[in-house]
């Protein structure tokens, strides 16, 4: 609500039809236009029908308007272009702006336009990224129609959840972080509430967060319980946000994408990943030179987390236990290999030069931090898993594993 009357300021929201309290009570007639002076009377009553269902905005955003800008952002953003800066990418993205949003959907992408220009800037990339995918593995027409409008609506549940949460995401409790993973979910529930879209839509929208390994959010699908397109919608929303940084963010882009092999879509991943390799990335700061000890220490935290979760796979005659603590234990496995894979490990025993070069003491700091947040992101996916009707003290015994892997803080100089 607060951010309908915040859009109402410069847009004139009108009611589509004549709004009525579950008492019969109209509250606003067609056509009237909704301002502050009317909040208490649509916050203090329970109202028939969803207020969203019931509202338009003139002169808002068009679906033609968020194509266009993803087509500008090629031309500002060399590893956006780089990407999705083929003859067919665009093509997709031009005969996206012939799309249908119905109104309600696009009154809450112009609020969400509204509240962070940043944010939805940040959709555009995705909806680019998405073209870029789409055209590079021959998606069908169908598949890339859908995988545009999922791309366009992804984060829609974001505007119902507490945006000093949304703005320090990787600073929060699990407790907080549960607030913020039900984004995928209020999203979808929108989109089916109040419009009649495809299914593929829906899920993809659901599902833009889940990983193939099983380790994402919100309902820790693995890869053949998820919609095919929401492997590739999750591929381009986990790249948008260092894309869309420029540059700087490329090679971090590629290493995000490989580091855990069974974590992304392999194709779409590739195309991102193939893309980049074009680009000239300026050198960085070379990290500290302490960054091995640090990885040695990560991998030390990884081995006393899974102890804790093996002590704990003895009393794991629930199934809600079991589950997680075989889930947990397998992508701390999977942190774990990925983490000597990379060879950082061994790297103590390089020669000079090789330990001196820039490029690969880089490459270094990123794993560590890649691998860092997979940690603590692991301790957040536990804490949604968590069943109340679990003992007491199993909830306590997992608690204290969560604390541990949120104990896997950023290494100083590290990051």
């Amino acid at each position: 609500m607060a951010k309908l009357l915040d859009l109402s300021e410069t847009h004139s929201i009108v009611a589509t039809q004549d709004i009525y309290d579950d008492q019969g009570f109209k509250l606003l007639a067609k056509g009237a236009a909704v301002s502050r002076d009317l909040q208490d009377r649509l916050l203090l009553r329970k109202l028939r029908a969803p207020l969203e269902s019931s509202l338009s905005v003139r002169d808002g955003l068009t679906v033609a308007q968020i194509m266009q800008g993803a087509l500008d952002l090629l031309e500002q953003n060399a590893a956006l272009e780089s990407i999705a800066g083929s003859r067919a990418a665009r093509e997709i993205l031009r005969e996206g702006k012939d799309l249908h949003i119905p109104p309600p959907l696009m009154l809450l992408m112009t609020c969400a336009r509204h509240s962070s220009v940043d944010s939805f800037r940040r959709t555009q990339v995705v909806a680019a990224l998405c073209a870029g995918i789409a055209a590079e593995l021959e998606a069908s027409s169908s598949e890339a129609r859908t995988l545009l409008l999922a791309s366009i609506l992804h984060d829609l549940g974001e505007i119902y959840i507490n945006p000093d949460y949304i703005e320090r995401q990787g600073h929060l409790s699990p407790q907080e972080w549960k607030h913020v993973a039900t984004h995928p979910h209020v999203g979808q529930l929108l989109i089916r509430n109040l419009t009649s879209m495809p299914q593929g839509v829906l899920a993809c929208v659901a599902q833009h967060h889940e990983r193939h390994d099983g380790s994402g959010y919100p309902g820790r699908l693995t890869r053949q319980e998820q919609h095919e397109l929401a492997g590739w919608l999750a591929v381009a929303d986990a790249a948008a946000a260092l894309i869309d940084r420029g540059e700087s963010g490329a090679s971090r882009v590629a290493l995000a994408l490989r580091i855990v092999p069974e974590e992304f879509d392999r194709k779409a991943a590739d195309v991102l990943i193939r893309g980049l390799q074009s680009l000239k990335v300026a050198p960085h700061p070379a990290p500290a030179s302490d960054c091995v000890a640090r990885a040695q220490r990560l991998l030390a935290h990884i081995d006393a987390v899974a102890e804790a979760l093996l002590a704990l796979a003895g009393q794991a005659e629930a199934a809600v236990l079991a589950d997680i603590v075989a889930r947990a234990l397998h992508l701390l496995d999977s942190f774990a290999k990925s983490l000597r894979a990379t060879g950082i490990l061994d790297a103590a025993s390089l020669s000079g030069s090789d330990a001196g070069d820039q490029g690969l003491r880089e490459e270094m700091q990123q794993i560590v931090k890649e691998v860092t947040w997979r940690v603590r992101n692991l301790g957040r996916t536990i804490y949604l898993a968590v069943d109340a009707s679990l003992d007491q003290s199993l909830r306590e015994r997992l608690r204290q594993v969560i604390e541990m892997l949120e104990g896997a803080a950023q290494p100083e100089g590290c990051s």
